[in-house]
């Protein structure tokens, strides 16, 4: 057997007031840079993505890995067309080129929740493209993101297809072995399965969506129990990606399996427990300064491991830019001395920290250089207390193995409160920079992360306390206060309101 592999990821948020150019796939923070064929099959073999198990997958059954084109962007705005054009022409030229070598099969490493201005849902078009290169019954099988907002278009395309389990999300490489092992299974003797796709009419914030706690948590649990049924293959459950302002935004539900009545039957039941979950879909988060005054509080009473503070609201792997302030600004005044931010994307700022040397000072304000719509920057003088290359590798759960470049990067201090600033963005779920730039996480005090869910992986355990909080920033957590033009769907309830800018 010879299957051919490919993947493509990006997670737009409509309003995030930035784009994703084809620059942005080729290094991005904390994955592997964009890849093709040979450099492809020795990249990715040492990465922790669904693609690398897969290919892993692959070999361990006894066929071939083709290795086409394999690429992700860190959540944005909206994918240019051109930078789509490009990758989705080289992967459908590649892919060509693999049927010419016999490849019998094709499995696709997607997230499912890319759009560009004229292909709103861009992996649709991907896999349409594909599709007429090698139409049906031609085997094309995906793993998708958890956050994946999946379309009709998609599911018709694709002959087998599964996602995520875990938000935090550790479980990467084991859904692509799960998908290529159906695979080979359905290339062996296997038929194709009979699949029921439920769209779920509401939206819920990602906030909502750690697979930790309920109602996510019991929803899980339910689909377990029906994929004893030895009728059901697969049951698939998309919690969506709200930010995304595109028609087939929301939660979606994908049962596979032999026996199409009963795949039918498991769909309606999976649907029914959506329905009844979406009263539970209700966050509360603090506004910044309240949870900066709840974790000195806290931080100060007996106990181990630090109280970590989420700035859900500048959320990278959302689609935030990296360098909100308002967390910082809340974190000086209050005096929450002995905090630590990881971390503002600066790159100006790591260039002077670099150039001042440890021990120097910087008199200049940092961040704030694309969210001036939400925040100002924070004045210096700011003391330059350590500095790194910031080459590391990950050691976290969703991270782990992975080599990680963000450039220069420096850990600065003012007023007894410390950040590190990268020139790059990269969501806070990696306690790796920390630790690169000589910190112990588990011994601080405070420590705050720009990240809404996956940030868990790494410090639920070693936290005496978790406050999810909201300074302004894109990754908005509140969806009754988007301007939806294009969402077919409605939130499953609004939040408390919240404050404006925090530092203004």
């Amino acid at each position: 057997m010879k299957i051919a592999v490919a993947g493509f990821q990006h997670e737009t948020n409509s309003f995030a007031g930035t784009v994703a150019t084809r620059a942005d796939f080729e290094r991005p923070g904390g994955w592997p840079p964009y890849c093709a064929g040979e450099e492809m099959q020795r990249i990715i073999s040492g990465a922790g993505t669904p693609a690398s198990g897969a290919m892993a997958a692959a070999v361990q059954a006894g066929a071939q890995a083709l290795p086409l084109a394999w690429c992700i962007g860190l959540p944005s705005g909206p994918v240019e067309d051109a930078a789509f054009e490009d990758i989705a022409g080289d992967i459908c030229t590649r892919f060509r080129d693999a049927l010419g070598q016999g490849a019998d099969a094709l499995y696709l490493d997607l997230h499912g929740a890319m759009a560009t201005p004229s292909w709103p849902d861009a992996e649709g078009e991907l896999l349409a493209r594909l599709r007429r290169i090698a139409p049906k019954p031609f085997p094309i099988a995906a793993s998708f993101d958890l956050h994946g907002n999946i379309s009709e278009p998609m599911v018709r395309d694709c002959t087998l297809l599964d996602c995520y389990r875990t938000y935090p999300h550790t479980d990467l490489k084991e859904t692509g072995a799960r998908v290529m092992n159906r695979l080979v299974a359905l290339l062996r003797s296997d038929p194709a399965p009979a699949i029921a796709y439920r769209a779920v009419p509401y939206l819920a914030s990602i906030n909502d969506q750690c697979t930790f706690v309920e109602p996510t948590r019991g929803l899980l649990a339910r689909a377990r129990a029906l994929e004893e049924d030895a009728r059901i293959a697969c049951i698939s459950q998309f919690f969506g990606f709200p930010l995304a302002d595109i028609p087939d935004c929301g939660p979606s539900i994908m049962v596979q399996g032999s026996d199409p009545q009963a795949v039918e039957a498991a769909a309606d039941a999976m649907l029914a427990a959506w329905l009844e979950a979406e009263p539970h879909f209700a966050s509360t988060l603090l506004p910044a300064s309240d949870a900066v005054a709840q974790a000195m509080e806290r931080a100060s009473a007996a106990g181990a491991g630090p109280v970590v503070i989420a700035d859900t609201q500048d959320n990278p792997g959302g689609g935030g830019t990296g360098d909100t302030t308002g967390m910082l600004q809340a974190l000086i005044d209050a005096g929450a001395r002995g905090a630590v931010l990881v971390h503002i994307a600066d790159a100006e700022a790591c260039t002077a920290a670099h150039r001042a040397g440890e021990g120097g000072s910087i008199d200049r304000a940092i961040g704030a250089g694309l969210s001036g719509r939400y925040c100002d920057p924070v004045d210096g003088p700011w003391t330059v207390v350590k500095l790194g290359s910031g080459d590391f590798v990950g050691v976290g759960p969703m991270y782990r193995d992975n080599p990680i470049s963000l450039g220069p990067v420096a850990l600065l201090e003012r007023d007894g409160v410390r950040v590190i600033v990268a020139p790059r963005k990269m969501q806070a779920s990696e306690p790796g920079l920390l630790l690169h730039l000589g910190l112990e996480p588990e011994r601080l005090p405070i420590l705050v992360v720009k990240s809404s869910v996956h940030f868990r992986g790494a410090y639920q355990d070693m936290a005496r306390a978790i406050l999810p909080a909201i300074a302004p920033g894109a990754v908005e957590a509140d969806l009754s206060r988007l301007p939806y033009r294009h969402a077919m769907r409605k939130p499953a309830r609004p939040l408390s309101p919240q404050p404006k800018r925090s530092n203004a």
